[in-house]
């Protein structure tokens, strides 16, 4: 083979696998959003749930729990909206992940939309009893 063959074969390998080596792991990115979440920083834990979401290698749970705590993080900044689209996206990935069902009752409530609320709040206790959900009066 010549070298020039062989070098653009080489080449090829090494765009083709720089994608691959370039992706973070989705254990190293919890932890990141996880502490910086703790430490009230939201825009670095909601970048770092992000990277998981955009991860393809993720499995359908731990997918829904990102998608679950970036939501929250955005409802700690006041982005109801936004908080909304993530736990709709959670309960649409997880349909048993009770957490995200009870988060989005909350925001429907501080949104001002109490059968929506309530709706979530009866489906949230149905998968886990113990699972918070706005107090209704």
């Amino acid at each position: 083979m010549d070298n020039r063959l062989r070098t653009t074969l080489l080449l090829l390998v090494l765009v083709l696998a720089f994608p691959a080596l370039a992706q973070a792991n989705p254990n190293d990115d919890y932890a990141q959003g996880m502490t910086a979440a703790t430490k009230g920083d939201m825009d670095t834990a909601i970048a770092a749930f992000g990277r998981i979401i955009a991860n393809p290698a993720v499995d359908a749970k731990n997918l829904a729990s990102a998608y679950n705590l970036r939501g929250m993080c955005h409802e700690a900044k006041n982005d109801l909206q936004q908080a909304l689209a993530d736990y709709t996206k959670a309960v649409e990935t997880d349909t048993k992940l009770a957490e995200a069902f009870g988060n989005r009752a909350m925001v429907y409530m501080k949104l001002g939309d109490e059968a929506k609320a309530r709706e979530d709040a009866t489906a949230a206790k149905r998968i886990d009893r113990k699972v918070k959900v706005p107090d209704f009066k």
